[in-house]
């Protein structure tokens, strides 16, 4: 089996080796230095805070984090999150499943309800983190969590089943199924099915593409771009419809399914990630080619509705450019690449307490592992 682990960790050095070449230092030390910003910004004795927020907590975050641990091969900041997560976060007390409360703010849980985005990104850490270091307590949590992820979190549509956002009885109210694409991570549910041998992870993957076509196709009379909406809703006989106070726009959410299907590709070459990724790509080519630039939110038929750019619509429209190998792509990486700053010996991305972007623009590194020779 390939050591993804080690993998990516060469991939973050040889990427950081460039965008943080001023002042030049060890490729190394840089790794470390970016991840020493997070930590200090954004960990506290294994809770990952948001500082704009009033100091609260997610659990998207700590899954992030967990994440981020494991392929920096830190165990000991993984295992404080771990720690905190199971000790605070965790619903085996207050609901009896494995899934992790979404919200902490001012010293306790504010809202039980779990997030299934966190939740699998929480399994797929806690998988790495037994393949890395071999200790039967991640992957006993891992295999639990996974099956109250299939228990709470998925719902059957018309035969088929999907991912929902959440355990909040309101994903599945009024005959509408609320559904966020951003949640689908194919290349996770490949390895919860090898890890656990549930034929309902491949049913999901099955899902992801099925779902992400059907969007990319979907703006009612108007010309599709290609991209995908934050969320959106399905009937009873899996129709597309508007989710009940949401609108179908690509921003925040969305830009995260191009960073979930690259991965697939990247680490199982899948066609129909390709596929998916190219339809991204070419959206993004002419975007950039008619502006110089890629906004944060669209509207489904090509309209930017904000002139904000951020280093994260950067990262996701590279990941889709870098795949489909597109022109453009270089000039992507570049402009994400801008918006690193050193402070010291720390490297962080735009703004150093922005917990959103830190979380994720890192991601432009892990899409140089097409670039990198995979070792068994």
């Amino acid at each position: 089996m390939k050591n993804r682990a080690v993998v990516l960790l060469f991939a973050l050095v040889q990427l950081f080796m460039i965008n943080c070449s001023a002042p030049p230092v060890n490729p190394e030390e840089i790794v470390q230095s970016s991840w020493a910003h997070y930590k200090r910004t954004f960990i506290r004795a294994g809770r990952v805070v948001r500082p704009a927020n009033n100091l609260d907590t997610v659990s998207e975050g700590e899954s992030y984090a967990m994440l981020r641990a494991v392929l920096m091969g830190d165990r000991t900041t993984f295992d404080e999150c771990l720690a905190w997560c199971e000790s605070v976060l965790s619903r085996k007390t207050s609901h009896g499943d494995r899934l992790l409360a979404w919200h902490f703010e001012n010293g306790k849980i504010s809202d039980t309800t779990a997030a299934s985005d966190a939740d699998i990104d929480y399994a797929y850490s806690l998988v790495l983190a037994y393949r890395r270091w071999h200790d039967d307590r991640y992957i006993d949590l891992a295999r639990e969590v996974l099956k109250s992820i299939l228990d709470h979190e998925t719902a059957l549509v018309n035969g088929r089943l999907y991912l929902i956002p959440s355990t909040l009885t309101e994903s599945r109210a009024d005959k509408l199924v609320a559904q966020n694409p951003s949640y689908y991570a194919p290349s996770h549910f490949k390895v919860f099915y090898e890890v656990s041998g549930d034929k309902r992870w491949l049913e999901l993957t099955d899902t992801s593409y099925h779902l992400l076509g059907r969007l990319q196709a979907f703006c009612g009379d108007r010309k599709a771009s290609g991209l995908v909406p934050d969320w959106c809703a399905l009937d009873p006989k899996e129709e597309i419809m508007v989710l009940p106070g949401k609108s179908l726009v690509y921003g925040w959410d969305a830009l995260r399914v191009p960073l979930r299907i690259a991965a697939d590709y990247h680490l199982n070459k899948d066609p129909r990630a390709l596929a998916v990724l190219q339809k991204f790509s070419l959206f993004f080519e002419n975007e950039f080619k008619r502006t110089g630039k890629i906004f944060s939110e669209y509207t489904c038929d090509n309209q930017s509705l904000t002139s904000d750019e951020n280093p994260l619509s950067y990262t996701a429209a590279y990941a889709a450019t870098e795949v489909a190998g597109s022109s453009v792509a270089p000039a992507l990486l570049n402009r994400q690449r801008k918006s690193i700053r050193l402070n010291k010996k720390e490297c962080y991305y735009s703004e150093p307490d922005d917990y959103y972007v830190n979380s994720l623009a890192w991601l432009a590194e892990y899409y140089q592992l097409s670039k990198v020779q995979h070792t068994p």
